[in-house]
């Protein structure tokens, strides 16, 4: 349902990808919002997205616009991110009327002067994302995981089958991002939920404690990898429901 104007009547769920990722990885949270009533609609990232020559289309700032292009459809908003996706959702929605609440989903929840790079862990161990050792680094200047590892660090709780279909939808993205930090922090005024996942080897567990304590609702899915979207997908959509205020 659209008022006079053309947008959306109602809350709408918009959904932010992670590193790697591709709005893909939350067909199956949509089709809970789906069969809940709930619309929702997904943001596709230039900094994963490949264009005709290969190479990725932009930045963490052009991540953002892009979020807030398609924050700029919609009146009333819950703004959903995952992992590396947190960090240009927080400067996308920073001062954004249709924003009302933020749903950061083992995700980076930064402030300024944070970067992706800056969360690794020393000494991560055999399963924990490392990376030096399983990034890959292009001439094109893309980072890409290594495919023997994906699996492990994103999928750790999805049968082998699962995991291999998650691992075909993974892809080639912008190294800059990496080192890049928002340049505003919209969790700082907005009502925040984050989704805690307990078996995460790609957003360690322990760094998302540190971050979470700046939401405001944390819920913790104890036994989930790094991809709850595809494991716990109804759960996901219960946390996002209430944060929407369904």
């Amino acid at each position: 349902m659209a008022a006079a104007d053309g947008v959306p009547a109602g809350r709408t769920v918009v959904l932010v990808h992670g590193a790697w990722h591709s709005p893909w990885s939350w067909h199956r949270v949509v089709e809970e919002l789906d069969g809940d009533g709930i619309p929702s609609t997904t943001v596709d990232l230039p900094s994963c997205r490949s264009g005709p020559d290969g190479a990725p289309l932009g930045d963490l700032h052009a991540d953002a616009a892009e979020i807030r292009r398609t924050l700029d459809a919609y009146r009333d908003v819950v703004l959903v991110a995952h992992s590396y996706g947190g960090i240009p959702a927080t400067e996308a929605a920073a001062g954004h009327p249709a924003v009302r609440h933020l749903v950061y989903v083992c995700a980076y929840m930064a402030d300024e002067g944070e970067t992706l790079v800056g969360y690794a862990v020393p000494d991560p161990g055999p399963d924990i994302l490392d990376p030096p050792a399983d990034l890959e680094f292009g001439e094109d200047g893309t980072v890409t995981v290594k495919p023997e590892r994906a699996a492990t660090l994103f999928c750790a709780d999805l049968d082998p089958a699962a995991a291999a279909e998650a691992v075909r939808h993974l892809r080639p993205m912008s190294a800059t991002v990496l080192r890049q930090s928002p340049n505003a922090v919209a969790w700082r005024t907005i009502p925040s939920t984050y989704v805690l996942t307990g078996r995460d080897n790609a957003t360690p567990t322990p760094v998302q404690r540190e971050l979470s304590v700046r939401a405001g609702q944390v819920h913790e899915l104890p036994d989930s990898s790094h991809s709850p979207f595809l494991s716990h997908p109804k759960t996901v959509a219960e946390i996002i429901a209430i944060a929407a205020g369904y």
